[in-house]
């Protein structure tokens, strides 16, 4: 879903951009799609929160001090991120009346969302790090080397992330185009990742 909606997101950036009414009728139809699209994510997405807990027992596993604090603030991120979306989405899907959240609810939910690209990023960073050691010995199996890879597109998901959170909080720099793009970017590295999954 998340990659139809941001394929639909650019189509409607170019779209309506043309010169014929026609052409613009279009983009709006895919402008739609995409809110529609992300309205439906937003409801799969409820109570997501509630797995990163999950990831408290990596964070206590691990030996580093200092990349045991990181997966913790890694956590606590993900968590008060989840949470504010949450919050957002009750307004946007209808459970909560129009008008019952403060008008900036998700201006300041999507300055969360950043936050949490640049945590993720660090995170990853170590853990594609990681990934590269391994499979630079000598003697790296297949599935090593296929992890590293693995490793290096998800950190290049979480740059995407932050791209596209630029927009988000409206930064006087971001570009909607960098916006689409990033958005199907990280949309195409999560579905690989969630397929590889599944395989195995």
């Amino acid at each position: 879903m998340k990659v139809f909606q941001y394929t639909a997101k650019l189509l409607s950036y170019f779209l309506l951009r043309g010169a014929a009414a026609s052409i613009k009728d279009w983009g709006k139809h895919f402008e739609a799609l995409a809110k529609n699209l992300s309205a439906a994510r937003r409801f799969f997405k409820l109570m997501r929160f509630m797995k990163h807990f999950e990831d408290i027992a990596e964070a206590r596993e691990e030996k580093s001090p200092g990349f045991r604090s990181l997966l913790f603030l890694d956590v606590a991120c993900n968590v008060v991120a989840d949470v504010s979306e949450d919050f957002t989405s009750l307004e946007k899907l209808g459970f909560l009346r129009k008008g019952t959240l403060p008008k900036r609810t998700e201006y300041y939910s999507n300055w969360c969302q950043l936050a949490l690209a640049v945590v993720e990023i660090f995170v990853h960073k170590v853990k594609a790090d990681r990934a590269h050691e391994k499979a630079a010995s000598p003697g790296a199996t297949l599935e090593v080397q296929r992890k590293n890879t693995v490793a290096k597109l998800e950190l290049s998901k979480f740059f995407a992330d932050l791209i596209k959170a630029f927009w988000d909080c409206e930064l006087i720099f971001a570009s909607e185009l960098a916006f689409c793009l990033s958005g199907l970017w990280a949309s195409l590295i999560s579905s690989h990742k969630y397929m590889l999954r599944a395989i195995k």
